[in-house]
């Protein structure tokens, strides 16, 4: 089987034009008509990621966040994280490919997981795409009932393993309609509040954002990373569930870079 046909089985279900303008999903490197011989499910490419799929056979490696954005590089040569993981994946002929904002606004795909992660019901999205009703970034649905913020904050830390949340809002507030969006979503604090959402919940705020919402909605801010680390999970699920003729890995390498003492 040959590394195109996996990719074009993906891209049906995850369509390269649900991307963001400002985004370069898809093939970063690599001739996609090579056979495959396995394939590496990470987050973010590195030497490590690379050194792995070296290790298991792999030869070609998914990620959420893409290795080249739409400003693009001018040369290409082994210094910098980037240039070295391309040089490192060519000599090893991989073909690296990246599931981002497509992969964010899908059906199925990270804020729907997101959603259900959260046991949000009666879900719809955020922010839709022009002429596509369930698909765009970000979703907002309803709990079951209404429960006090900090009861709700407790619950988010424990379904998503947190190790902290940052907040800011009316403590004493009940919350039962509930707006998430993975990654970087301070930019759709004023859609989440529009919705009429009791809280907000995304990664990335910034100290003013957080006052935007002017405390009508309460906002919580999980982290980047851990707003959507779930990726590797439904691309591992989506390929072991359809194809069983090579091997599929979640990467076991990469790790968080930032510590909390």
């Amino acid at each position: 089987m040959k590394i195109s046909e996996v990719l074009s089985f993906l891209e049906k279900k995850y369509p390269l034009s649900y991307q963001e303008d400002f985004d370069n999903c898809g093939i970063q490197c690599g001739d996609k008509e090579r056979e495959i011989t396995g394939v590496l499910v990470c987050f973010e490419m590195s030497e490590e990621t690379i050194d792995e799929a070296i290790r298991l056979n792999a030869n070609l490696v998914i990620s959420h966040h893409p290795l080249i954005l739409r400003k693009g590089i001018f040369k290409i040569e082994p210094v910098g994280r980037v240039g070295k993981v391309i040089c490192k994946a060519l000599e090893n002929k991989m073909v690296l490919y990246s599931m981002h904002t497509n992969l964010d606004s899908a059906v199925g795909g990270v804020n729907d997981t997101f959603a259900d992660k959260l046991g949000l019901e009666n879900v719809s999205v955020l922010s839709p795409i022009e002429g596509e009703s369930n698909v765009g970034l970000g979703r907002i649905g309803e709990l079951p009932e209404a429960i006090p913020a900090k009861v709700f904050l407790l619950r988010l830390k424990e379904a998503l393993g947190l190790q902290m949340v940052r907040y800011y809002g009316n403590i004493d507030s009940l919350v039962r309609r509930v707006a998430v969006l993975g990654g970087g979503g301070s930019s759709f604090i004023g859609q989440a509040l529009a919705a009429g959402a009791d809280v907000y919940v995304t990664g990335d705020v910034k100290y003013h954002d957080f006052h935007s919402a002017e405390r009508q909605m309460l906002i919580a801010d999980i982290g980047h990373f851990e707003s959507e680390h779930f990726i590797k999970e439904i691309i591992y699920n989506e390929l072991k569930e359809n194809f069983n003729t090579f091997a599929v890995s979640l990467s076991e390498v990469e790790k968080l870079q930032i510590s909390i003492i």
